[in-house]
């Protein structure tokens, strides 16, 4: 199986896209670099669990990584972590590879949701004993983030992020979008500290390895001094 990406890694560095078409961050977990938003690259991930494949966001469709996918012979999930992540290729993929849909029911009318998720939950689903489905509005109503246990990665979406530094951007910044509440989302980052995570990968700008817990916890202390 691996040698088999790394293959299909070779092979996409010579199509359209600027780099590689997975990259592995970890066993059995890899980000997948296909994604753009107002043509900057974001981030996608693919969990391999020992009976199903679960993708965090949705990537856009190509047949490299169709192949890919496939390859894992396993069922294959995805998980919005809010809607603007559910775009028009989630029903590509529902149509070719009958990909099932995850949403947070609270974000069904998310103005940006290009597609029909197949299943809206209220209460959070169960993957895998190694995976964890943390509800964590203020991005949106709906937003979720993703805990894979053994890794002590935390699957952020855009809960918050990293700036260049390698510290968390402080989202209190930025513009509000009609759909967002900002101390709903910062409750969610006090609620995220007592889980136990290490690594923080979201869908924009950067991640964090080693220390994300700490750097967070900073960050809101941080915040409480203002």
């Amino acid at each position: 199986m691996l040698l088999f990406i790394q293959t299909l890694m070779a092979m996409s560095s010579c199509t359209s896209q600027p780099g590689p078409l997975t990259t592995q961050l970890h066993p059995g977990i890899y980000q997948v670099n296909n994604q753009y938003f107002y043509s900057e690259p974001v981030r996608t991930y693919l969990i391999e669990l020992e009976d199903k494949l679960l993708l965090f966001d949705i990537p856009r469709y190509s047949e490299e990584l169709k192949a890919v996918i496939l390859d894992f012979e396993k069922p294959v999930f995805a998980i919005l972590s809010h809607g603007s992540c559910g775009i028009a290729d989630g029903s590509k993929w529902q149509e070719t590879i009958g990909l099932k849909v995850y949403a947070h029911k609270a974000d069904e009318d998310h103005p940006w949701i290009r597609m029909r998720p197949g299943v809206l939950f209220t209460s959070v689903p169960h993957f895998a004993d190694n995976i964890e489905v943390i509800h964590t509005p203020g991005h949106s109503a709906g937003s979720i983030c993703v805990l894979e246990k053994t890794s002590r990665s935390l699957f952020t979406g855009d809960t918050f992020y990293a700036d260049a530094t390698g510290n968390v951007r402080d989202f209190t910044q930025e513009r509000q979008s009609d759909y967002e509440n900002l101390e709903e989302r910062i409750r969610s980052c006090y609620k995220l500290l007592d889980y136990d995570f290490e690594n923080v990968y979201p869908f924009h700008y950067e991640v964090i390895t080693g220390n994300a817990k700490n750097r967070l916890s900073v960050f809101l202390k941080d915040l409480e001094s203002r």
